[in-house]
């Protein structure tokens, strides 16, 4: 069960959220860990999964699930006013929160999705700001 490509499926099958992102080889500029270097944030906002910071087993008496924790960070252009970025954000949030049931996971099912934030995300980048949602996903093994 790979979460980093559910969260992926989920922003990038948002239309609306789509609408609102920078393009890279044309397709959303969605990346894991880190956007490629040749990639410059003109317009628009980019979304970086990270790699989760934990995955720990909760069995039940028949089944298997993991519950992972693991960041959506996004980013846009430092414009003096970070409104947009922070309506994003939140739009965002909510993809995740108490919506198991919309997240797609290949070889499994999600029961239970949780977020929290946004959070400040700093960059070393002084043109960009970002924005961190905190995801807590209990996926189950078919």
């Amino acid at each position: 069960m790979n979460s980093t490509a559910s969260i992926y499926a989920r922003l990038t099958g948002d239309s609306y959220l789509i609408g609102e992102m920078a393009d890279y080889a044309g397709r959303p500029a969605v990346f894991d860990d880190a956007a490629p270097d040749e990639f410059v944030l003109a317009d628009g906002l980019m979304i970086i999964i990270a790699a989760p910071t934990s995955r720990e087993p909760d069995p039940t008496f028949s089944e298997q699930a993991w519950i992972i924790r693991q960041d959506v960070r996004v980013y846009a252009r430092h414009t003096g006013s970070n409104a947009k970025l922070d309506v994003l954000a939140f739009y965002i949030l909510g993809l995740f929160h108490l919506q198991q049931e919309q997240l797609t996971v290949e070889g499994g099912k999600a029961t239970a999705s949780l977020a929290s934030g946004p959070a400040s995300s700093p960059t070393t980048d002084p043109s960009l700001v970002g924005r961190r949602i905190s995801l807590r996903l209990t996926l189950q093994e078919n």
